[in-house]
């Protein structure tokens, strides 16, 4: 057997030197950090702001037993580095990429160069879909480093482009609080524009692990704080923004111990929230292993008049504070001599109004509602008659029919709910955060139909009544045994269509030896077992922590989970919906039971002679028990 004689790297620098030097006017070879590594150096001495980078001999395969070739990005103080991978096909030995051929990226330098110490932040390996291809740098250099072990699999390496762009471009444009790394303080009347930009640390690259970042934003007392969130990219996995390790929480107030409006996660775009005062504060926490690029955002100090009139009801008269979150927790107006706001008429001759807090609606109409609290709109049809062939109430609607047609807004895009047309009443809708859009399309006039007329109200419980709303959750319920030992809850808006892109949290808090048992009267929730975000599945959790319970799997679709019972005296329920599909939920009924370790009861002496009349009593108690539960 002949013996396979290990490769040098010089000839294939020295080449792929020559074919960048097409590309750039500087191209140097350098000593490397070590005896193993050669290094490539690219540099904006020349005022170039972008060029291409492949592997070596690219597109031909590249040669085995690279041991360490080092690519690195230099350019000014005031600059960043951004790296996209065009091409990418490197031999994929492992999942994690940390052994045969790999591609190692160190984005957090503050000197361009690094050894055995210098911490990376990524790996790459596989195909172009394998791997993330946009990188930035967090300073002024960025340095990659390309390996290949001794296997030649004929896989042809990778081809990028580089930039160099001004660092100015996202910086945040609040006050850093002095002693912190990434607190800022936005003030109103410290600032000479009412708007800005904030980002997480170290954007457009990943943000470090294991921070908490805080931006606290003061406006004067005639102002309100609007943030829009244009990208936000947290470490993607299927939890929920409870237990996520990554996500960004929003207050309604000065600090963390205000009412929460908002919880972000995962990834979103174009997601805004409106403060109920002056004062509005972020946190953003970061706890996962696997951070991700972080969140751009924008915001506004704006007056009062200029986010909209709609913040005042015909009965108040004023704008609404903070105590406006009880006061409109249910309000549903009967009264057709209501104000339901200015008319105007489109090229459509679709008649468009812009209705306030209380009020109904007839069509024909185009509505669209903005409100400034964490609430939702509650969207109910009472009569539905437009004309057409169909007789029956139909979401098909095809050809030209008459039409209502609901929208929301999810990612900044408006989605449409659904289409309603015929005589049968369409479900109780609601809103997936504190707009909704209803629009109504005749194409037959001359049979004046009779129409619709439906019902609106703005809640901020999601239409969930029991338990006890928790301020510090979004979405959040507590039920404890101290106040009532037995009861039900429902999904969001049952037994109407639950919001989209929403999550709720019920929280189960017995005392001393006491256990939670849940049953489903009924379940509908949109999605395919094993009910994961991949599958597009909404979901149902159950867990004994706060965190994920692998001993109970989720549940999901139209089959009722069985009777459910908790380890211990403390038990969570999580519904997560995404922004797809739709289903009328669930209902179920809770119990807190004393319990009684089966260890730990005394055998009763001459248990024996009483054995046969034991056989007789045990399904008499067990009859009465069921019986008594049933009432």
């Amino acid at each position: 057997m002949g013996i396979r004689r290990k490769k040098t790297m010089s000839q294939s620098v020295l080449f792929l030197t020559e074919v960048l030097s097409l590309f750039l006017p500087r191209t140097i070879l350098v000593s490397a950090v070590s005896a193993d590594c050669q290094c490539i150096v690219f540099d904006s001495t020349y005022n170039e702001e972008y060029g291409v980078f492949t592997s070596p001999n690219w597109p031909v395969p590249y040669e085995d037993n690279i041991n360490c070739l080092l690519y690195t990005f230099i350019t000014e103080e005031n600059s960043l580095i951004k790296v996209v991978f065009e091409e990418f096909d490197l031999d994929r030995s492992n999942l994690g990429c940390k052994f045969g051929d790999y591609v190692k990226l160190y984005l957090h330098l503050k000197e361009p160069f690094v050894n055995q110490n210098t911490s990376h932040n990524i790996f790459l390996c596989g195909k172009l879909s394998d791997i993330q291809q946009t990188h930035y740098s967090s300073g002024a250099s960025l340095i990659f480093e390309f390996h290949s072990d001794w296997r030649q699999e004929n896989n042809t390496g990778f081809r990028g482009t580089f930039r160099f762009f001004n660092k100015t471009l996202f910086e945040t444009a609040g006050e850093l609080i002095n002693g912190s790394k990434c607190d800022y303080n936005f003030i109103s009347n410290m600032t000479n524009e009412s708007r800005g930009r904030f980002f997480s640390p170290q954007y457009p690259s990943i943000y470090p692990k294991n921070v908490d970042c805080s931006y606290r934003f003061a406006g004067n007392p005639n102002e309100r704080v609007k943030i829009i969130f244009e990208q936000v990219h947290l470490q993607n996995n299927d939890l929920s923004c409870l237990i996520n390790p990554d996500k960004i929480e929003i207050y309604d107030g000065e600090s963390s111990t205000s009412p929460m409006i908002g919880e972000l996660c995962n990834t979103e775009s174009f997601v805004d929230f409106v403060s109920t005062g002056p004062d509005l504060f972020i946190l953003f926490r970061s706890r996962g292993h696997f951070p991700s690029q972080g969140f751009k955002a924008t915001f506004m100090f704006e007056n009062d008049t200029a986010l909209g009139e709609d913040l005042e009801t015909p009965s108040m008269g004023r704008r609404l504070g903070d105590r406006a979150r009880e006061y409109l927790k249910h309000i549903t107006l009967w009264n057709q001599d209501a104000p339901v706001g200015k008319h105007f008429t489109n090229n459509n001759n679709n008649i468009v109004e812009d209705f306030s807090i209380l009020g109904l609606v007839s069509g024909p109409t185009v509505i669209h509602k903005r409100e400034r609290l964490k609430r939702s709109l509650i969207y109910n049809v009472e009569t539905l008659q437009p004309s057409g062939l169909s007789k029956r109430f139909s979401f098909l609607c095809a050809g030209p029919t008459d039409v209502v047609m609901v929208f929301i807004t999810i990612n900044g895009q408006k989605e449409r709910l659904n289409n309603f047309c015929g005589n049968n009443l369409p479900p109780q809708l609601m809103s997936n955060g504190p707009s909704i859009s209803v629009e109504f399309k005749s194409y037959q006039p001359l049979l004046a139909p009779k129409g619709f007329r439906a019902i609106y109200r703005f809640v901020t419980n999601f239409g969930i009544s029991a338990g006890v709303q928790d301020p510090q959750q979004v979405c959040g319920f507590i039920f404890n045994s101290t106040e009532r030992t037995n009861g039900s809850f429902t999904s969001p808006n049952y037994p109407g269509f639950y919001p989209r892109a929403t999550e709720c949290h019920y929280f189960f808090f017995g005392s001393g030896n006491e256990r939670i048992t849940l049953t489903f009267a009924y379940f509908d929730v949109e999605g395919v077992p094993p009910c994961t975000t991949d599958l597009a599945s909404d979901f149902v959790e159950f867990s004994n922590f706060r965190t994920v319970d692998r001993k109970i799997p989720r549940h999901c679709g139209v089959k009722k989970p069985k009777i459910i019972t908790s380890d211990g005296d403390f038990f969570r329920v999580a519904f997560k919906s995404n922004g797809k599909f739709d289903g009328t939920g669930f209902e179920a009924f809770y119990q807190f039971r004393n319990y009684v370790d089966p260890l730990t009861v005394k055998r009763i002496s001459g248990a024996e002679s009483l054995r046969p009349r034991k056989l007789h009593v045990i399904p008499a108690l067990v009859a009465i028990y069921f019986y008594l539960i049933h009432l």
